[in-house]
């Protein structure tokens, strides 16, 4: 008898679901059953032996086991590319979307059963008319992994949910604080929570439906009134799609896991919101390199956007204005010179925005990091050359307009300009790697 199956170290253990790091796994089905994934074969029952230990089913509240649509078995799912296709089908049947953005909801979905595995759980952000998202959110209720539908949950709220538990948080026009703390909380899959004098790990994907876009790492889709006639996702519906998507996302989960867990693909030349986006879905198409160099493309034009909103913002404005004091050999700069510096750039792209020296010295400290000090009647940063090379990369990161075309005599600038030019040719060269293996894979 092998070790695994020895009944002498018996040690029985409720669980809504284990990764182990040998590609094993456990998840929570229908009625109290647990799925045993092992050497590529899932194996169903009301309990499972695993090195040792005798895993049951932990127990559920039987309206909240109704509310996580738990699927019944396990399915072939094919591949990630024929599942993302038949995902996508779905979704463009129920809701008007462009392909891109029918693509890219297929896509989170998928990422929902994988949250656990990747860098950061994944939020996406639906929003649009109200009203206007009902079909797609019936859809994300239906094939989104253990979906939980509420208002305004608290922290307190969540901890209370069965310990292991990794679910779907449905948000509807949350508020500002609340989001900000919801958000907060699972984009760190290390984050330790208090509760009782233990210590708890709350892992969950989000969906928040709004009017307007959010601010953050999440994958937004705008939604526009439908022209065509409302297709409703009737509760009878929706457990039938459910009952014939769950079990192939489910079995995604169980193959897949030890693949997206350990995948290292990145974006290093995005803008650290959108790169964060690649890192999650990226992750979750491991080993699908054609679909990867697929979101790369689609998160590309997203990186733009993104660099170019941040390239207006305040922050950006503020850094360059300490660029051009740094590019004028100043040896210190005050915090009302470079309000002033800061209100003329913004003059001179007709907005009405005035910053105040207050305003500024906030935007010194709380967004770029830098430290000034009280010299006579007002405050003062000191332009060392640490500090220079500091405001250089602020610059670089904040995609400061002014750092296109650099200064040909300042040393900082072509360092900074190299940097970030090695950067993007790196990130190309790497998309291009991931052509060359996969169509020699092909061949």
């Amino acid at each position: 008898m092998s070790p695994v199956e020895n009944p002498d170290q018996s040690n029985d253990i409720p669980t809504l679901g284990e990764l182990f790091p040998d590609g094993t796994a456990l998840d929570r089905l229908r009625n109290n059953q647990l799925v045993l994934w092992r050497e590529g074969r899932d194996e169903i029952a009301f309990s499972h032996r695993y090195q040792g230990n005798s895993y049951v089913a932990a127990a559920l509240d039987p309206k909240l086991e109704e509310l996580l649509r738990l699927p019944a078995g396990t399915q072939d799912f094919g591949s990630v590319e024929s599942l993302i296709a038949d995902l996508s089908h779905l979704i463009g049947s129920f809701v008007e979307l462009d392909k891109e953005a029918v693509w890219l909801a297929a896509t989170y979905i998928l990422s929902t059963w994988a949250a656990d595995c990747l860098p950061s759980s994944p939020c996406l952000n639906v929003w649009g008319p109200s009203g206007s998202e009902t079909a797609l959110v019936e859809l994300l209720s239906s094939l989104c992994r253990q979906p939980i539908r509420v208002a305004e949950p608290s922290i307190r709220d969540l901890l209370s949910l069965p310990r292991g538990l990794v679910f779907t948080l449905i948000l509807k026009g949350p508020s500002e604080p609340a989001l900000r703390r919801l958000l907060a909380v699972a984009s760190d899959p290390e984050a330790q929570l208090l509760r009782g004098g233990r210590v708890r790990n709350v892992r969950y994907s989000t969906v928040v439906l709004t009017t307007e876009p959010i601010v953050g790492v999440a994958l937004g889709i705008p939604l526009l009134p439908a022209t065509a006639p409302y297709r409703r996702v009737g509760r009878l519906e929706a457990q039938q799609l459910a009952d014939e998507f769950q079990p192939r996302l489910m079995r995604y989960r169980l193959a897949r896991h030890r693949q997206v867990s350990s995948s290292q693909f990145d974006l290093p030349g995005f803008a650290p919101e959108s790169r964060m986006l690649a890192r999650i879905l990226g992750a979750t198409l491991e080993g699908s390199p054609h679909l990867q160099d697929r979101i790369s493309g689609i998160l590309r034009s997203i990186d733009e956007q993104t660099k170019g909103e941040q390239s207006r913002g305040l922050g950006a404005v503020v850094a360059e204005a300490l660029l051009a004091l740094c590019h004028e050999n100043k040896p210190e700069a005050y915090v009302r010179e470079i309000s002033e510096l800061a209100n003329g750039i913004l003059l001179g792209r007709h907005e009405t925005v005035e910053l105040t020296p207050k305003a500024v010295g906030a935007i010194l400290r709380q967004k770029l990091g830098l430290s000034t000090e009280r010299r006579g009647p007002g405050y003062r940063l000191l332009l060392t050359q640490d500090t220079r090379s500091r405001i250089h990369r602020l610059a670089a990161a904040h995609h400061v307009l002014s750092m296109l075309e650099p200064i040909p005599d300042c040393r900082l600038c072509l360092e900074t300009r190299t940097t970030t030019m090695i950067r993007e040719e790196l990130q190309v060269h790497d998309v291009q790697q991931v052509h060359q293996v996969h169509d020699v894979g092909e061949e």
